[in-house]
């Protein structure tokens, strides 16, 4: 008797590529750069965050690069390969926008608190706003690059799910 292949799910390969050895060496980059800008910050601007974030957002394209070209050394790369690699690492940054809503109503309210003389009023009232106003643009950046990805077929043949159900009723006709 003949097994089932499985669906094509890009989720599946892109949770295999991020916990293989590419995907974990990419993340140690990340980490690693993101790691020199905290001690840069510490020693130099006594924990402002230039370097840090700098190199964190440095960090992320470099370190995408770097598991491409591991990933692909084997693979052709075409332009549809690389639009979906595009879009799905739009997907995972949408949570950084998080972030960075959040610390603009902070320090956007930090700044109007001390222009005004009003010291609590306006960070607490533009964090409170960022908060779901951010939590909104991520869940819709996400959904929408995840939506826009064109999965290719496998590499392996052309069956389709109406030929299999097709030859399960030959076999099988209850």
């Amino acid at each position: 008797m003949r097994s089932r292949s499985t669906a094509f799910s890009p989720h599946r390969i892109a949770l295999r590529t991020l916990t293989s050895e590419r995907g974990i060496s990419g993340l140690f980059l990340v980490v690693v750069l993101t790691g020199i800008g905290l001690l840069l910050d510490f020693q130099v601007f006594h924990l402002h965050p230039v370097f840090s974030i700098g190199l964190l957002l440095a960090s992320i394209p470099i370190s995408l690069f770097w598991t491409l070209r591991r990933t692909n050394m084997d693979r052709k790369i075409t332009p549809e390969y690389i639009r979906n690699l595009a879009l799905a690492t739009v997907a995972g940054q949408s949570g950084c926008m998080t972030v960075i809503l959040i610390f603009l109503g902070l320090f956007g309210g930090m700044y109007l608190d001390e222009r005004f003389d009003t010291h609590p009023l306006f960070t607490i009232g533009l964090v409170m706003l960022a908060i779901p106003i951010s939590l909104y643009a991520m869940v819709r950046l996400m959904l929408s690059s995840i939506a826009a990805i064109r999965p290719s077929p496998p590499a392996g043949g052309s069956r389709t799910v109406a030929s299999d159900s097709k030859s399960l009723n030959k076999e099988n006709p209850t």
